[in-house]
């Protein structure tokens, strides 16, 4: 069963008609291949998805298991390397994003903790983005509760060129904080206008109750 044309007209963007295999630009002569085959329970969904050149998508298929010459192409190395190409025709759509944790409001206030501020802003001059914005506990991932929204990856940020957003959410008082050692954990992906999702590495913000401020913590391991 072939792909939905939207899955192939997302892949074809996104590799901009690259071949992933030896990226070449193919013009026409391109095809959206299954990974995982169907008849090897291969889904139809993006992930399965990979643009090879009509060479590479032979090299791909007919791999003799019963004659092992040569090293055959596994899944998890396709997916990366459609990855590393998807990456190089779409990481210019991928304006620089600004955001932190903090207290201060206007005109010398402060939010007053478990009241969270939240910063996001837009630095380029072009190309508007959503972002998804994940918060969490910097403990395994461990959830917070929060209810479902823009703190929680359920909502996306439109965010437009040189724009800032500042909002706030509420620490739920069924999550219990450890004092001095509460840290929260923030992934932040970018949505270019081709719908790919580019992942920032997570970083942490840990809370200084001392003088209501957030410090930042580079170092938070992603789950």
């Amino acid at each position: 069963m072939p792909f939905d044309p939207e899955i192939r007209t997302k892949a074809l963007l996104w590799s901009d008609r690259h071949c992933c295999l030896c990226k070449k630009a193919c013009g026409i002569n391109i095809e959206v291949h299954h990974i995982v085959p169907e008849n090897s329970n291969g889904t139809n969904d993006r992930g399965n998805a990979i643009p090879l050149c009509y060479e590479c998508h032979g090299l791909v298929q007919h791999y003799n298991n019963n004659h092992p010459l040569g090293t055959k192409y596994k899944p998890d190395e396709l997916i990366k390397r459609r990855e590393q190409v998807y990456e190089e025709y779409t990481r210019h759509l991928v304006p620089p994003i600004y955001y932190e944790m903090k207290q201060a409001l206007p005109e010398g206030k402060f939010r007053q903790f478990p009241n969270v501020g939240f910063s996001i802003g837009h630095l380029g001059e072009s190309l508007p983005v959503k972002v998804r914005v994940l918060v969490r506990s910097s403990k395994s991932g461990e959830s917070l509760g929060l209810e479902p929204g823009y703190y929680t990856g359920d909502k996306l940020w439109n965010i437009n060129p040189k724009f800032s957003i500042s909002g706030h959410f509420e620490i739920p008082k069924s999550y219990k904080v450890a004092g001095e050692s509460f840290t929260l954990a923030i992934q932040v992906g970018i949505i270019d206008e081709y719908d790919r999702e580019h992942k920032h590495l997570p970083v942490g913000y840990s809370y200084n109750p001392g003088r209501n401020e957030w410090i930042l913590e580079p170092s938070i391991s992603e789950t």
